[in-house]
């Protein structure tokens, strides 16, 4: 008998930034108009630009055509001029909000940190590399980037998608065909962000696709900081301090370029480094690997998530302690159970309660639990027909030690 709940569908939608007003006294400084034209694109024009799809966004029309839809994306630009006449008490509208000044350093580099920088909850940090704008860097050390719009275009007979992103750096291009057996191909990584892949289009047509690592001579890591390190992993906890017995903080489930600032060993040997965006740190061996033969992860879920990926929600309970898990599949996962368990007289995992059943869990969706844990020995299972059609069940619970979610497979 399954517990009541309901169930709701959220699909990826178009929201447009809202400007909030800040304090009437001082100046505005609005961001620069986007130099790329998205409806000029459809008009066989051509362009270079950063742009966000999934794998799921690749398609074929009914004429055969294969195309792509997918966001376009544009650095948020600011004049250097304004910028240099920023002060206290002004306003500024970054990435569609508007807040107001109420602190304002500016460093040897040039850079204009704002509101007390990264460091701060709610601070920017600008900074230049040219002589005429200035750009936000977001807690990842990217530049920011902000949608400008949607485009839905069909890929050149010549298409090539050129992927760098991978553990060794090594080049590979693959043709249309092999998006279509991605997974024959060997493309692992499924996720495309404004912050590493790269969209050219000719006269129209889409004609190659470049995904990198966006510093490839900083990517190994060292003795010296700061470095930058690649993470394939969609479920790398994050922790307050260097040690498993700091507190969880969240977990990084995009694969990314990050930037390592301190590095520090604890008691138990294990190498941790301080993520540049100051939101913890992580272990450095654990970052290093992938999630390459889980056929399934779980992180507690985020509002961005929500927004950027297709997902089936599931809420158990409208409790204040009610906790969201995600439930990312790393490959096409069929006749879906999730469950809460109990154990067994032999101390292993049982299903007590079946909660919801899914026909089938693909890849780019995301399966949504609202749930509540009701002490460190409560524990959820999902379980699935994998892949290669095996029966593969896993436990799902609360580290007593530090908060993490801990995935656990069981008989």
């Amino acid at each position: 008998m399954k517990k009541a709940g309901f169930v709701l569908l959220c699909m990826l939608v178009l929201s447009f930034p809202m400007i909030v007003q800040g304090e009437e006294s001082g100046s505005a400084v609005m961001p620069l108009p986007a130099a790329l034209d998205t409806e000029a694109l459809k008009e066989d024009g051509s362009a270079v630009f950063a742009a966000e799809f999934a794998i799921s966004d690749f398609y074929l029309s009914e004429d055969g055509t294969p195309r792509l839809r997918m966001d376009v994306y544009d650095r948020e630009l600011f004049d250097l001029v304004d910028i240099s006449l920023l002060e206290e008490g002004d306003t500024i509208c970054l990435g569609g909000v508007c807040v107001t000044v109420e602190a304002l350093e500016r460093d040897e580099e040039g850079a204009v940190i704002i509101n007390g920088g990264l460091e701060s909850e709610g601070g920017h940090v600008l900074i230049t590399d040219e002589d005429t704008v200035y750009y936000e860097e977001d807690a990842a050390g990217y530049p920011n980037y902000v949608k400008i719009g949607e485009l839905d275009l069909a890929l050149d007979d010549n298409f090539t998608f050129v992927d760098d992103s991978g553990d060794e750096n090594s080049e590979m291009e693959y043709v249309w065909e092999d998006i279509l057996r991605y997974e024959q191909a060997g493309i692992q990584n499924l996720s495309f962000s404004p912050d590493d892949t790269e969209v050219t289009v000719e006269n129209g047509l889409v004609t190659n696709i470049t995904r990198k690592i966006l510093d490839p001579d900083e990517t190994a890591g060292g003795d010296e900081t700061p470095y930058t390190i690649r993470i394939l992993r969609n479920d790398l906890s994050v922790f307050e301090g260097p040690g498993y017995d700091y507190s969880y903080v969240t977990a990084i489930w995009s694969s990314g370029t990050y930037t390592i600032i301190q590095e520090e060993q604890d008691e138990e040997g294990n190498l941790w480094g301080k993520l540049k965006s100051g939101i913890g740190w992580v272990d450095l061996a654990e970052a290093a690997e992938t999630a390459a033969g889980m056929p399934v992860t779980a992180v507690y879920a985020d509002a961005q998530m929500q927004e950027i990926y297709r997902c089936v929600e599931y809420l158990a309970t409208d409790s204040m302690q009610m906790v969201k898990v995600a439930f990312r599949p790393n490959e096409p996962l069929r006749d879906v159970s999730f469950s809460l368990l109990d154990y067994s007289e032999d101390g292993s995992w049982k299903t007590a309660v079946e909660l919801y059943t899914l026909p089938e869990l693909s890849e780019g969706t995301v399966f949504l639990a609202g749930i509540e844990f009701y002490g460190d020995m409560t524990a959820y299972g999902i379980s699935f027909l994998d892949a290669d059609g095996l029966e593969r069940s896993f436990a799902v619970h609360i580290s007593g030690r530090n908060g993490e979610l801990l995935l656990d497979e069981f008989e």
